[in-house]
């Protein structure tokens, strides 16, 4: 029957003298509430289905069969569905029976929501005497019934309070699913026809909302955690939409660990949850970390830990310890993690170096530690290359620079491969005291104004950097590269002692050229005060080389920055004198006894203190200067290293300019170079053209390197091949610092008075 057929038949019944009850029932909600809201007029009654419960208890028939067949004037009955589909079939059948039978002095409507199949009564009377009406239509779907813990009452805010309104929920609810309130077990109607789901907490629910809850078992958050996401998650039902309005996107969680120690306590779990949720994408590190992880709390210690676990020689090593260091990188100095990394990290013995970065300033101390410890069962080139993955700038610095000299290349090379290893060679410190007596130095190294008159200073910004010895020269050239940068090198020597006060000279030949001077004194600080717990009698590790790092890296950074803003063309580095840490590990006084105690730590005294000349010492500007690494008996130690005397790292010195590097280089053999002819005795000199003026101009021939002389021509430079006399063909590379600028470069050597006849030729 159609739904105003049906209403015409109900009113047709309440105008009647019937004495039994009627019953229709609906298919849909909708036409549920049509029909109620029709008949809702006058002196009809409906009451509360909820009458006929106590509180968080099902309704009592009995009750309810008595005020039917007590009934007077018209009643319409409605919620009594959820009910009997709650008690079950047969319970349903019998229920619905007895009311339909039931005598009565008025009229009484119910209203049953899809009770249909509970209708079909054996005895036909019943039908047929009109008491029954089947209104059409298509069924709609009936909710699905959710009992929760009255505790969870206040996280659903749509929940039906108590057992007793199940009736209401499945006549009014149109969401997919009703939640229940309530302490009664479903164990309770077992006949039930609902499928019924008991949700005793905020977990249930939300694995109930979105099954990816399941993912992650219920022991990882705690009840008033499960609140806060069911809360978060409000009436969407899905983790996506909590995720999005705590992180952006499911898809940017790994970018998001950026932000995690900003988070409080809630949010920090909550990101850990997510990841579980969604997996991990584009780091399989992080995935690690997290299968390892069974507690928000041990999320950050893992993603540190974990490469613990991972074999260094391992195929994947490398690409995971790339991803960790990406993830640590995003992390904004996790500083106690960092620290309980390097206490645990020490168990792994001379391996930990492989499981360094070079993020914090405890990695990069332990780097330090262990090339005290192990860094002398290595060669210079094997320590570069373990370097170059853990703290690239460490490799930069202990890294070959070519200065053109060979003793100062070796020099150089075995001085920081001892400084960054914390100890002195036997071998070195015989070089040393020859030098202390040769003085090559004189020879090698011309006086620094021989280059400071002819600098080009149109335009230039000077950095006096107090302190800076040529040892650095390797890291500035590979971070100038490294920046776009060109540097333009000159190694020169001071003047002695080594000291500052005698080492000015500069300054005033450059204010005369125009330049603006700025003192860079940070180093030279370092090397004397012991800042930031650098003290050689409490810190016997050179640390303290990060720091230096760190203040020449910021310097080169903010010459990039003006160079790029056009605030000036060229940067001049320059320095007044070097230092040494060697002469600070050889802890050596000689025997004279100094009357000043203290000065410049021993390395150069007045010579009114001692008549006679020292050993291994220098005279020069009314002082006697140590050129080995001795220190005058009385004076004070140093705090980090030393300078006034006469090593080599004390007295030698850069500068260094520094320009936008130029791009697409020309670089070539000239013309007359391409062929040489030479006679006996003769061996061969090339020309090659470069578009740039530069110190630091060579070649690479055979595996070995020339040093290139500018000539009188701009941009010709001259490379003498003293090996080079025999006839053949050869290939160069030409180079400016480490930047290769041509690579194939070709030349070919011929004979004077030979034929160059073919054999075959008449």
């Amino acid at each position: 029957m159609n739904l105003d057929d049906t209403k015409k038949r109900v009113q047709k019944y309440l105008n009647s003298n019937k004495r039994y009850p009627l019953i229709v029932d609906v298919q849909t909600r909708e036409d549920l509430a049509n029909i109620v809201e029709y008949f809702k007029v006058g002196s009809n009654k409906f009451p509360a289905i909820e009458e006929f419960c106590n509180q968080d208890e099902a309704i009592k028939l009995d009750e309810l069969y008595a005020s039917v067949s007590s009934n007077s004037g018209n009643t319409f009955i409605t919620g009594l569905s959820g009910f009997l589909m709650l008690f079950g079939e047969n319970v349903a059948k019998q229920a619905l029976k007895t009311l339909i039978t039931t005598s009565i002095s008025g009229h009484v409507v119910i209203i049953t929501y899809q009770c249909e199949k509970y209708l079909r009564f054996t005895d036909p009377r019943i039908s047929e005497s009109g008491r029954l009406v089947i209104v059409d239509g298509n069924p709609d779907n009936i909710c699905n019934i959710n009992f929760i813990s009255p505790t969870l009452s206040d996280i659903f805010t749509d929940s039906y309070s108590g057992i007793q309104n199940i009736g209401t929920a499945i006549d009014s609810c149109f969401n997919r699913d009703a939640y229940i309130a309530t302490a009664i077990d479903k164990s309770s109607f077992a006949e039930s026809v609902f499928h019924i789901s008991q949700v005793n907490n905020s977990y249930d629910i939300l694995r109930n909302k979105d099954s990816r809850t399941g993912i992650v078992p219920q022991a990882c958050g705690l009840p008033e955690q499960w609140d806060y996401v069911l809360h978060q998650m409000g009436k969407s039902g899905t983790w996506t939409t909590v995720i999005v309005d705590n992180f952006g996107s499911e898809n940017n969680l790994l970018h998001v660990i950026r932000e995690y120690p900003k988070f409080d306590v809630e949010k920090r779990w909550l990101y850990y949850i997510a990841l579980l949720i969604c997996g991990v994408k584009n780091n399989d590190y992080l995935k690690l970390a997290l299968n390892k992880t069974s507690k928000s709390s041990e999320l950050i210690k893992n993603i540190f830990r974990s490469v613990l676990d991972i074999d260094w020689k391992s195929e994947n090593y490398q690409k995971l310890y790339r991803q960790r260091k990406s993830l640590i990188s995003e992390l904004k100095k996790p500083l106690p993690e960092m620290i309980d990394f390097c206490k645990i990290l020490s168990t792994k013995g001379e391996d930990e170096i492989y499981y360094l970065t070079d993020l914090t300033q405890p990695e990069k101390e332990k780097i330090i530690k262990w090339l005290s410890n192990y860094g002398v069962k290595y060669s210079k080139d094997e320590l570069v290359s373990i370097l170059m993955n853990v703290y690239p700038d460490l490799a930069y610095y202990l890294s070959s620079y070519r200065y053109r000299n060979e003793f100062l290349n070796t020099y150089f090379e075995n001085y920081k491969y001892q400084k960054i290893t914390n100890r002195i060679l036997p071998s070195f410190d015989k070089v040393v005291e020859e030098q202390a007596i040769k003085m090559d130095f004189v020879t090698i190294l011309k006086s620094r104004t021989a280059y400071v008159d002819k600098l080009d200073t149109q335009n230039a910004q000077v950095f006096f950097v107090d302190a800076m010895g040529v040892e650095y020269l390797s890291f500035i050239q590979q971070k100038c590269s490294e920046y776009g940068l060109s540097a333009n090198i000159s190694c020169a020597r001071c003047e002695l002692p080594s000291l500052t006060v005698f080492n000015k000279e500069f300054v005033d030949v450059l204010k005369d050229k125009g330049c603006l001077i700025s003192d860079i004194k940070d180093l030279d600080d370092i090397k004397h005060h012991g800042k930031d717990s650098f003290d050689y009698e409490k810190e016997k590790t050179p640390i303290y080389l990060i720091k230096e790092l760190e203040i020449i890296d910021d310097l080169l950074t903010k010459i990039k920055a003006s160079i790029l803003a056009g605030s000036y063309n060229k940067a001049i580095i320059i320095s007044d004198h070097g230092a040494s840490r060697l002469a600070v590990l050889h802890e050596t006084e000689n025997i004279w006894n100094m009357e000043t105690k203290g000065e410049h730590s021993g390395r150069c005294c007045k010579i009114s203190e001692i008549d006679d000349k020292p050993d291994f010492a220098i005279e020069e500007s009314g002082y006697w200067i140590l050129a080995n690494y001795d220190r005058f008996r009385g004076s004070r130690r140093a705090n980090v290293e030393v300078h006034g005397g006469a090593s080599m790292e004390e007295v030698a010195v850069p500068i260094i300019e520094i320009t936008q590097k130029a791009s697409n280089i020309e670089a070539f053999i000239v013309d007359e170079s391409r062929v040489l002819t030479l006679g006996a005795k003769e061996y061969a000199i090339i020309k090659i053209y470069v578009g740039i003026r530069s110190n630091n101009i060579s070649i690479k021939l055979d595996g070995n390197y020339y040093n290139a002389e500018e000539t009188a021509e701009p941009y010709i430079y001259s490379i003498e091949l003293k090996n080079y006399s025999k006839k053949g063909k050869f290939s160069i590379d030409i180079l400016d610092g480490g930047s290769v600028l041509a690579s194939g470069q070709q030349f070919e050597i011929e004979k004077k008075g030979m034929s160059q006849n073919n054999m075959f030729d008449f």
